[in-house]
């Protein structure tokens, strides 16, 4: 863990080997699901916490205790000659007492990122019984309900399974727990035996060499290691994220707390980054990649823990509220899942305008385009020649938001996002639709399915007519043309369309629209508030503004088109707009371009069961 800042350039090249430093910055499924409830469950919450100040006492109401289940005190370290000097326990006692009130165990830390030498003598075949000795005394000295040894660099060294081994041999007769936080580049350290000796292992997947920091890819590659390749159980894996951000300036690695950088930057919560103003680009993560890996440690590991719990900003930007949430989701899938979010805001309006000759942009991880570039996958707009249409960003908006006037050729006006990664034949697509149509004649195509960045079918000019389309799951299309409401049809067996009503669309107006797919081969639930719903196989809901749309013959499941594999993933959408020619000898007349909608709040989830 982290106990102070090093910001020489000698270390941010030891951070290319997947260094793990630590950063202590300091000037000086219920919605009342309680922590022993989480424990039964047996998912673990664990959070660390630091002695920032002369006693523990002063961080009694730091955080709320009843979401976490495990609380590690960082941290306890020796003196040389084996000793632990009574003053790293000033106040423990009120922080034990009100943790086990909210049944919450309470660990001692031992090491931190730092260089402790002394564990070099101390973890000798010489000294190293004696000193098991006084770590156990801790044990009962404080009333704490175990160890966790976050030993790291050179700290692992040849005595430190021995170290291990004898220190679970004194705990665990006495029901005590013992515990490791491990690192990356590390791992080859902490042999089988160790790993047999803890009750579970704290994976910091953070502080990743080059410039994401944390990315979620990282903690999947954490946890397959430890799974994969060392034949560790889920349950004994813990998935680490990180409570600040890390920026290199002038060469220097710098840290931010998390509370920091959303004091800041407005925003920041629903980010991974943020520019300061001195150019720097800070890497953390915001709610959304936070949320994403509490749901992947629901699938794949045993819990989360984070590093460190007074870093945490609070009420409804907290980190340590996210992951209670995300737990206790009362919407979605059944299945733990992952939602991305399409983040539109810029640093400033833009306009992806007509020209001469059609133009596309395309968008992707550290390669942005007009659009800002998604988190996973491909983002594209595209214009026709000469066809009048336009995108414009407004990312001062609240949410900010996609603007988009249709073509008035055939060939639509076309936004985009494709091949997006961890897709799953569950998939479910919100966004947000703003509608300013009312004197308009054109056309909105929404299909969505399965696309490469190879395939033509979401990343192509395709107007999804009556021809078969390989890749589309199933597409929704909103006519307007006479009276005040534009017409919801459902993309059918033979690629055309069935009319759904008329009735739910106004021509303006703003609509939130959730699109539940299931493209596997047996049922699937989901939940709304406090509701289930069973959607069948092949089949798909469509919900407006919170109301399950109902077509003819009381039809709600709306059928796949047929048209993509079953168990195939769906993993991209498009957008399409166009045949908005317009008739100025009607009355009234409409104009050419007239059909503008704007699309905000764009996610994806995907349940991670199949």
């Amino acid at each position: 863990m982290k106990q102070k800042l090093v910001v020489s350039a000698l270390l941010v090249l030891l951070i290319s080997g997947c260094t793990k430093i630590r950063y202590m910055l300091n000037a000086g499924k219920t919605a009342h699901m309680s922590a022993l409830q989480l424990e039964e469950t047996g998912f673990k919450i664990v959070a660390y916490l630091p002695k920032y100040t002369s006693t523990l006492a002063d961080h009694i109401n730091a955080f709320d205790f009843s979401k976490v289940t495990h609380l590690n005190i960082a941290f306890f370290n020796p003196d040389v000659n084996g000793n632990f000097p009574a003053s790293q326990g000033t106040g423990l006692d009120t922080i034990v007492s009100k943790a086990h009130l909210n049944n919450v165990k309470v660990l001692l830390s031992l090491g931190g990122g730092s260089n402790q030498s002394q564990y070099a003598n101390l973890l000798t075949s010489a000294n190293r019984a004696a000193f098991i000795t006084k770590v156990v005394n801790l044990v009962s000295q404080y009333h704490v309900d175990g160890i966790d040894v976050d030993l790291e660099g050179d700290n692992i060294d040849e005595n430190y399974e021995a170290f291990i081994t004898g220190l679970s041999t004194q705990l665990k007769p006495n029901g005590k727990l013992l515990t490791a936080a491990v690192a990356w580049w590390t791992r080859d350290r902490v042999t089988d035996s160790c790993l047999a000796a803890f009750d579970f292992i704290n994976v910091m997947a953070y502080d990743k060499a080059g410039d994401e920091h944390s990315p979620y890819s990282y903690a999947k590659q954490h946890v397959e290691y430890w799974k994969g390749q060392r034949g560790l159980a889920a349950a004994k894996i813990v998935v680490g994220v990180p409570f600040y951000g890390l920026y290199t300036l002038s060469g220097n690695l710098q840290s931010m707390k998390y509370s920091e950088i959303t004091a800041q930057y407005p925003g920041a919560e629903n980010k991974d980054t943020v520019r300061r103003p001195d150019g720097a680009i800070v890497n953390y993560n915001g709610i959304p990649t936070i949320q994403n890996k509490t749901a992947y440690a629901q699938q794949e590991a045993g819990g989360i823990m984070f590093w460190q719990v007074l870093q945490d900003a609070t009420g409804s930007l907290s980190l340590l509220n996210a992951i209670h949430d995300k737990i206790n989701s009362s919407t979605g899938w059944e299945h733990p899942y992952i939602t991305w979010k399409f983040d539109l805001s810029a640093p400033a309006s833009a306009t992806f305008a007509d020209s001469t000759a059609a133009k596309a942009s395309v968008s992707v991880k550290g390669t942005p385009g007009f659009l800002p570039a998604p988190p996973y996958g491909y983002g594209r707009v595209f214009l026709p020649a000469t066809c009048g249409g336009y995108f414009q960003l407004q990312p001062g908006a609240s949410p900010p938001s996609l603007k988009v006037a249709a073509s008035s050729t055939n060939t639509p006006a076309k936004l985009s996002w494709y091949n997006i990664d961890e897709a799953k034949p569950l998939a479910a697509l919100t966004f947000n639709l703003n509608l300013n149509a009312a004197l308009t004649n054109g056309q909105l195509i929404i299909p969505f399915g399965y696309s490469t960045t190879s395939s033509s079918t979401f990343n192509n000019t395709n107007q999804l007519t009556s021809v078969s389309t390989p890749g589309v799951f199933a597409a929704i299309r909103l006519d307007f043309y006479g009276g005040n409401f534009a017409t919801l049809s459902y993309r059918n067996a033979t690629y055309g369309y069935t009319t759904i009503n008329n009735t739910v669309f106004n021509k303006t107006g703003n609509y939130k629209i959730e699109l539940y797919c299931n493209n596997s081969s047996a049922g699937e639930n989901y939940t709304k508030g406090a509701s289930t719903y069973a959607l069948p196989a092949q089949t798909y809901n469509l919900w407006v503004n919170d109301v399950l749309i109902q077509g003819a013959a009381s039809l709600t499941n709306f059928p796949a088109t047929g048209e993509l594999a079953t168990l195939s993933t769906i993993n991209s959408f498009s957008f399409n707009a166009s045949g908005n020619t317009g008739t100025p000898g009607t009355t009234p007349p409409t104009s050419a371009n007239s059909l503008l909608a704007t699309l905000s709040n764009i996610f994806i989830s995907f349940d991670l069961k199949n």
